[in-house]
């Protein structure tokens, strides 16, 4: 059944062809919408209130927003109402093992709590900033604190048959117009999102979408996840970024931020 599973990722995750060079540039520092972000001009309503929340939950808050009769509703409300939605939009994508494992899992338990790097799939959806650098056949993602430094192979290649696990997977990505996307596999079990409460199996597989608004300074990201273990239908986590050109990464070790020195 496993090698099944990994002979159609190849089949299905070869891009086909290779471009001349990337037609978006997404060199920079992307941020989500933190506190050091709230008063970039880039951000519309819809961005301000967004967080890891599931691509349903943006239309639940459209719909929202664009009701007056929520016109009451102050942003504390929103937030809770969006939250409360997304973690409903999990549990019934849950598999019964994924909904059991999560409700069994202690966050004591949290690798990070050990110093040990995020998986990459909760690099993808955590709030740090993150920043791209642009090469002609690859491109490499870096985040702050824990996350991994991700390499996403632009060059044609397929993923390996017999690749081994590791904590940032292995990527490939190609161009389709102007979106970029990366398919990553090969990943250990590891947490997904500690506020979602969800984990990936080894068997997961995700696929980020990255496109750039009108004026080139939001950074639309789509991540959706396919684990056969852990969930019984995709799930798809939408993360809005904003360019923060005045940003640098705080990439200080674990042990710093933890107070372990």
């Amino acid at each position: 059944m496993r090698l099944a599973v990994a002979l159609t990722l190849i089949l299905v995750s070869t891009p086909g062809h290779v471009q001349d060079g990337p037609p978006v540039d997404l060199t920079g520092v992307w941020s989500t919408n933190s506190l050091d972000t709230l008063n970039n001009s880039a951000w519309d309503l819809e961005g301000l209130l967004s967080c890891r929340c599931a691509i349903e939950t943006y239309e639940y808050l459209r719909e929202l927003l664009e009701d007056p009769a929520n016109d009451h509703l102050t942003a504390q409300d929103l937030i809770r109402m969006t939250e409360e939605h997304t973690q409903q939009v999990v549990l019934d994508r849950l598999s019964d093992f994924g909904r059991e494992y999560a409700s069994n899992y202690d966050l004591a338990d949290d690798p990070a709590i050990q110093c040990e790097r995020f998986g990459a799939f909760r690099t993808i959806v955590h709030s740090d900033p993150i920043v791209f650098e642009m090469h002609d056949d690859r491109i490499v993602v870096k985040g702050e604190d824990l996350t991994v430094d991700r390499t996403v192979y632009m060059d044609g290649r397929g993923h390996p048959g017999n690749g081994s696990g590791t904590v940032g997977g292995h990527s490939i990505g190609w161009w389709e117009g102007e979106t970029l996307v990366i398919e990553t596999v090969n990943l250990t079990a590891n947490l997904m999102d500690d506020q979602l409460a969800i984990h990936n199996s080894d068997q997961a597989r995700g696929v980020e979408r990255y496109s750039l608004g009108a004026n080139g300074n939001v950074l639309h990201m789509d991540f959706t996840m396919y684990d056969p273990v852990m969930l019984n239908a995709p799930l798809t986590i939408r993360r809005p970024r904003v360019l923060t050109p005045d940003v640098e990464l705080d990439r200080a070790p674990c042990e710093v931020i933890s107070g372990q020195f």
